[in-house]
């Protein structure tokens, strides 16, 4: 019955994603009927690890770089009829190349012998992490991989599975290597647009790029279901998240006129996200989720009212583990440990340990068991943690904002926590570089003993003053108000995540015509004319800066 269920499920998504692409094709009549300038200049799309949403939105772009003089060259991991229509859609003369064919079976077992050779010359799978080979982030880029696809928070040198999967994904990264190598030889791109740029073997495309000068733009998601966010990548920088702002962006930020009614208005906007669950609502990170008074909170999670509280906010230990920055400790799972280590030697302080809520979304988007790992790890390490301790679950009943009344610090590696509570006053310990670490509004210590001796009489630390605040402020309104860019064009559809039967996780779905006169609009227009015609690392919101 379940298999019966599952094929009918198949064909039933097949006839929609037929059916799917038919529309899609009509709704870009006008974009593919207009016609073709010379085309002197070259756009890869590196979409080796997206499905069909993140296609149409690539295609809306290729359909007009096309019309700017761009040809674009679509990387995809084999063929796809279905992908492949639908950036002919809107570039019909799209070309496209494929991983699998380019890396046969015969160069597969040569690169396996090389990977081979690289991991048993490696100490141990944490030591692999740092391997780099001219240039390209190797170590980093496999096992962020491994990690993501195990679900765990670190790799065990005896697993023989860890190290089968380590090894495979290490001759595929070779592969990847490889193979940019030769495309940038024998075409000259201008462009490399991605949206997945940090696991293997997208990240390899992107270290070839990065490395031969080109162009190299990632695009993503932003915490408003409604924009997204466009980031400008070159050796220097492609450590930087992608809601991180330049140095560039910093000191125009510096020079804007900054009223107290702007100050107001980033609490308003940080208390309205969490109270309306509009932040990075497509993951229902706060659904269900009550705002408690302070007492409240005291009450339901135990703690002690003459105590001050340090919260340790818990990255997802398998979740894009090594892409950013550089990290006091070898991954998230050392770091958690060796925090709560630090925690329960200091039973002046309650430490509340808040376990990420993604778990709850990212389980239900792997089908698989929700799993809080974080709790497992410090089970595992710690047994039972001592009364000063406490654990928040992924999928407590409490709205994160609750904390804000009653925290009187946070502890991150680079979490997002970092760059909102500076704007209540509340010192952050950051742990990893990357995102928003000396910007002058956290606490960064430079060693893992800094941290630790730091953490001993963390509640000795005094709130922060007014331009501390100020300037996180700031900081959190060129990060959160300006960089994610609203695209009024089209829609992103995030309910085709509960259609069982359909072909997307999410959907893409025009607002206006789809002609020529997309490059006159405030989003697809301005995004085209910065991807031909600027340098700039960010395209920010229209109108301001």
């Amino acid at each position: 019955m379940t298999s019966a269920l599952a094929l009918v499920r198949r064909l039933v998504g097949r006839w929609l994603a037929k059916r799917e692409n038919r529309v899609w094709r009509k709704t870009l009549s006008g974009v593919r009927a207009v016609h073709q300038p010379i085309q002197e200049r070259a756009v890869l799309f590196c979409d080796l690890m997206g499905g069909r949403p993140t296609a149409k939105v690539e295609a809306l772009i290729a359909g007009l770089l096309r019309l700017k003089g761009y040809r674009s060259v679509v990387l995809l991991p084999s063929a796809n009829y279905g992908i492949e229509e639908i950036f002919r859609a809107a570039a019909p003369n799209v070309k496209f190349m494929y991983f699998n064919s380019a890396v046969d079976e015969r160069r597969m077992a040569e690169v396996t012998l090389r990977a081979k050779s690289l991991l048993n010359r490696t100490p141990n799978l944490q030591e692999f992490v740092k391997m780099e080979l001219d240039g390209f982030r190797i170590g980093r880029n496999v096992q962020s991989l491994v990690l993501r696809q195990f679900r765990v928070g670190r790799l065990d040198d005896k697993n023989s599975a860890h190290r089968d999967a380590t090894l495979r994904i290490l001759a595929q990264s070779l592969a990847a290597k490889d193979l940019i190598a030769t495309m940038l030889q024998d075409n000259k791109y201008d462009l490399a647009i991605f949206n997945e740029r940090g696991y293997s073997p997208a990240a390899e495309i992107f270290d070839g790029c990065l490395i031969a000068g080109v162009d190299a733009i990632q695009w993503g998601g932003a915490p408003q279901s409604d924009c997204l966010i466009y980031k400008r990548y070159d050796l220097s920088t492609r450590g930087d998240h992608a809601l991180s702002l330049s140095d560039f962006m910093w000191r125009q930020l510096q020079d804007m006129s900054w009223t107290q009614d702007s100050d107001q208005a980033v609490v308003d906007r940080i208390e309205a996200n969490y109270a309306s669950g509009a932040w990075y609502n497509r993951q229902q990170l706060q659904e269900g989720k009550a705002i408690l008074s302070p007492d409240g909170v005291r009450r339901s999670l135990g703690l002690d009212p003459a105590k001050k509280t340090a919260v340790i906010f818990s990255h997802i230990l398998y979740d894009a583990t090594f892409f950013y920055g550089e990290s006091l400790y070898d991954d998230y799972e050392q770091w958690l440990v060796e925090t709560v280590r630090a925690a329960i030697a200091n039973p002046k302080l309650n430490w509340v340990v808040k376990v990420h809520p993604v778990n709850v979304w990212r389980s239900r988007m792997d089908n698989a068991e929700m799993v809080q790992l974080e709790a497992e790890t410090l089970r595992r390490n710690f047994g039972t943690l001592p009364d000063h301790v406490k654990m928040m679950a992924a999928d407590t009943p409490i709205n994160t904002f609750s904390l804000f009344n009653v925290i009187d610090y946070g502890l991150t590696v680079r979490g997002t926590i970092g760059m909102e509570l500076p704007c209540f006053g509340v010192p952050v310990v950051s742990a990893g570089t990357g995102r928003y670490s000396g910007r002058g509004f956290t606490i960064d210590p430079k060693s893992r003993d800094e941290y630790v001796d730091l953490l001993a009489t963390l509640q000795e630390v005094p709130r922060l003053d007014r331009e501390t605040i100020r300037q996180a402020r700031l900081h959190y309104y060129g990060a959160l108000n300006l960089r994610p860019v609203p695209m009024k064009s089209f829609f992103l559809d995030f309910e085709a995540l509960n259609n069982a039967v359909s072909p997307n996780n999410f959907d893409v779905t025009l607002r206006r015509r789809a002609d020529e006169q997309l490059l006159e609009t405030d989003d697809l227009g301005r995004l085209v004319r910065w991807l031909s015609d600027s340098r700039t690392p960010e395209l920010l919101a229209t109108g301001i800066i």
